[in-house]
């Protein structure tokens, strides 16, 4: 569990990037009324127990309304907030569960078979356009204009650093790494269609752990979004710590798994 707790610090700080925030009684409010639509700079993430259920969905509905956000929260201590699950519906609450394997990178290399094809480049104003063009294909990153608009926040910040993979000169993956003090995270790992199914990634992936060790990163955490993915970064030695299980909560708008299928 120690390393779990380590991941969901991570977790905050990665939010705090790109979010502004405001602490509550349970946890924290993020919130970016620049980027209204960008789901991940706009949630409460509450892991304590609550402990008065109807005005703590009060005040969450008006916090975000206040600042004209659509009310948003993940909330992770589902064994101990039975009661507001119970209550969200009354207060104007669609909700989703969804159970996440966490997985961290043990330190060990895979032999990858040589490929030639293959160059690695870190992603630069020189080449920027190239990783954003691979970003901006997958749809299940949500609507293009937020995708050019998440990018370059994270691309501009101190914490993020991009990879950009290509095939005989042609980009086809990018990956970042967010960091923060020993601590690292994969994010927006991505393949152009025409290069799916090559196992392009898995060289990429490796890439990004040779660079987290001469940075001297203590764990290079990932959390797949699918069974499919997780099995795909086992194959790279990364190895579950465990799962977590959250209630997604919103009052208007997309569910995350309507935007991930792309509906």
């Amino acid at each position: 569990m120690h390393k779990l707790e380590q991941m969901i610090q991570l977790d905050i700080d990665y939010i705090k990037s790109f979010s502004e925030m405001e602490k509550c009684s349970a946890g924290i409010l993020f919130y970016n009324k620049e980027m209204p639509t960008y789901y991940d700079a706009n949630h409460a993430h509450i892991w304590q127990k609550i402990e008065h259920v109807d005005s703590f969905l009060t005040g969450i509905k008006k916090f975000y309304v206040s600042k004209d956000l659509i009310p948003r929260m993940y909330l992770y201590n589902v064994e101990d907030n039975q009661q507001c699950i119970e209550k969200l519906h009354a207060h104007g609450f669609q909700y989703e569960t969804f159970s996440a394997d966490v997985q961290c990178w043990n330190g060990e290399f895979v032999q990858l078979p040589a490929n030639p094809t293959i160059q690695f480049e870190r992603v630069t104003d020189m080449n920027v356009q190239d990783a954003l063009a691979v970003e901006m294909s997958i749809s299940t990153f949500g609507e293009p204009a937020l995708i050019k608009e998440a990018f370059y926040k994270t691309y501009q910040s101190p914490h993020f650093t991009y990879y950009l993979l290509r095939v005989n000169g042609e980009a086809c993956c990018t990956a970042n790494i967010f960091v923060s003090g020993n601590q690292g995270r994969v994010e927006s790992v991505a393949t152009i269609k025409s290069f799916r199914g090559r196992g392009l990634i898995g060289y990429l992936l490796q890439h990004i752990q040779k660079q987290s060790v001469k940075a001297g990163i203590e764990n290079l955490w990932i959390m797949p979004i699918s069974e499919p993915v997780a099995r795909v970064y086992a194959k790279l030695n990364f190895k579950s710590v465990g799962s977590v299980t959250s209630i997604h909560a919103f009052t208007e708008g997309k569910s995350i798994e309507e935007i991930r299928l792309g509906s």
